[in-house]
């Protein structure tokens, strides 16, 4: 085989290398964790001193915890007496379909649970907001689930 052979299998290597690289670059799905990203994004000021608020009240201590059947939710003690409402978000990065919003009110241990089954493994990242004696309270955190 000469050098004349050896380059051109060399050059066509080459383009069926980048074009493999086109299509699986065509393949990949770059969607935005949320819609109405930007307006969100306005309002963050508000989630700081919400997140304030229960830290002033609260340690890091985790508010949401997974056992053998329930998703729970646990809320500090002294929010519970006055509570107005309160929404839980959980985002799974990787499946968006699997995404939950729900609205909450807990019992008077202030626990909520939410049935196991209703999510599949993997990490979700939990937003959970609630309105108690005039303050706004608001926890992010990332939550592991297994089956």
């Amino acid at each position: 085989m000469n050098w004349g052979h050896k380059i051109t299998i060399v050059i066509a290597l080459f383009i069926i290398a980048m074009l493999s690289m086109v299509y699986l670059a065509f393949q990949q799905t770059n969607e935005m964790v949320e819609t109405n990203y930007y307006d969100k994004e306005l309002k963050y000021q508000l989630k700081i001193d919400a997140a304030e608020n229960l830290n002033s009240i609260s340690s890091n201590e985790v508010l949401v915890a997974q056992n053998e059947k329930y998703v729970q939710v646990s809320l500090p003690k002294n929010t519970i007496k006055s509570f107005a409402r309160g929404s839980i978000e959980f985002y799974k990065s990787d499946d968006k379909s699997k995404d939950k919003n729900l609205s909450f009110e807990p019992d008077s241990n202030g626990v909520f649970r939410i049935d196991g089954k209703e999510f599949v493994s993997g990490l979700y990242k939990v937003r959970l907001q609630w309105q108690s004696n005039d303050k706004s309270y608001y926890r992010e955190q990332d939550l592991m689930v297994q089956k």
